[in-house]
């Protein structure tokens, strides 16, 4: 009990820590990959944890990885540039995405852990949009997720587990025409993911994770004017997976998964048009030698807007949702690892239609990650 509890107070201070940290992400409002190791790998990691993030990307991940402790950041540079309402516009932007993973057995069925995982986006424009009046438009919109975990083992090879899955909203516009200044707001909400991993013989793993929609509470002032169509609520997407590992010889192993995300029953699709998400990703993890392993990946995903809605969506940059990625791992001794990752995201420009027509916009993603392990 007294484990559980610590590991508990250990997720609220993860919510303090992340809290005001602006974050970026690829796939709608998420990240290709929480945790160095995944990022890596282009997201591949439902069937193949590799740390103490594995609960943000399959909580069942967290069974296989023992007594561990990760502390990283992902690293966002973003460049921008399109046509609004007529008006050429550029921007660039930085954030920086902590990311904590904690996990501990507890006997030889039971783990219990934590990880976090945050997403959105954030934008800085050099002028007003729409109007190109001289005052730069901002704006932030963050989800950040605690994941207390429990693990399961019925059987040395199969595992189940469960997450809580709680959230805070943040959302700040600044300079946007039609939108008053209400500062920083935030909401709550809570759901639940699931996840389940099966190591069926010596050399093939089978993944899958549900998470659950969440149902974010008001956030007030812009419930007002921009939220106002949808109540001031934003809520986060249902999503499954379904992942395989195979280990090619003793040093190679491939995983690849597939993700969706259920983006059209939330408020980001009457707001933002966004629409279901089907995500494709493949990774390979080479152990070069005892003390280095190497890293590749690819993600092929539906573009996660529609075209209607490109005048909408300056605030919520990534567009691209093609991903390509590369990392490492050393292992420095006495149970001590560094890990780096690095990946850029590619796709076509965005070219209004409808209501949007004669709007469109164009970005440059690279996400660099870094992290630090200790194994007990």
């Amino acid at each position: 009990m007294k484990t559980i509890l610590n590991t508990l107070a250990g997720a609220g201070l993860c919510v303090a820590g992340i809290a005001a940290t602006p974050a970026m992400a690829t796939n709608g409002t998420q990240l290709t990959g929480y945790g160095s190791k995944a990022q890596g790998m282009g997201g591949a990691s439902l069937a193949f944890p590799q740390d103490a993030m594995a609960a943000s990307n399959n909580p069942a991940g967290m069974a296989f990885v023992g007594h561990r402790l990760d502390l990283g950041t992902q690293l966002i540079f973003l460049q921008m540039e399109g046509t609004f309402g007529g008006i050429d516009n550029e921007g660039t932007g930085f954030a920086p995405v902590p990311e904590i993973g904690y996990n501990r057995p507890l006997n030889d069925q039971w783990t219990v852990g934590v990880s976090t995982l945050s997403g959105g986006g954030a934008a800085k424009y050099d002028d007003q949009l729409y109007t190109g009046a001289p005052n730069g438009s901002e704006g932030l919109y963050q989800s950040t997720l605690v994941l207390p975990t429990v693990t399961y083992k019925p059987t040395p090879d199969f595992a189940i587990g469960a997450s809580a899955a709680l959230a805070v909203h943040l959302l700040e516009l600044k300079n946007l025409p039609g939108v008053g200044d209400h500062g920083l707001k935030y909401s709550t909400g809570a759901g639940l993911r699931l996840g389940a991993l099966w190591n069926v013989n010596e050399n093939v793993s089978l993944g899958m994770m549900y998470g659950s929609k969440i149902h974010m509470g008001e956030l007030k002032g812009y419930s007002d004017d921009v939220l106002a169509p949808v109540g001031g609520k934003i809520d986060l997407p249902e999503q499954f997976g379904l992942g395989v590992a195979v280990d090619l010889n003793d040093q190679l192993t491939l995983a690849a998964d597939y993700l969706r995300i259920n983006w059209g029953d939330t408020e980001f699709s009457d707001l933002f048009g966004f629409r279901d998400q089907n995500i494709y990703r493949v990774g390979l993890s080479y152990e070069m030698r005892p003390d280095l392993t190497l890293r590749g990946g690819v993600t092929f995903a539906d573009r996660h807007f529609d075209t209607d809605y490109v005048s909408a969506i300056p605030m919520l940059p990534a567009i691209d949702s093609n991903v390509v990625a590369v990392g490492f791992t050393k292992q420095l001794g006495n149970g001590h690892e560094f890990t780096a990752g690095i990946e850029y995201d590619f796709g076509d420009r965005a070219m209004g239609s409808g209501p949007s027509a004669g709007d469109e916009m164009d970005t440059d993603f690279v996400v660099a990650s870094f992290s630090y392990g200790w194994t007990f």
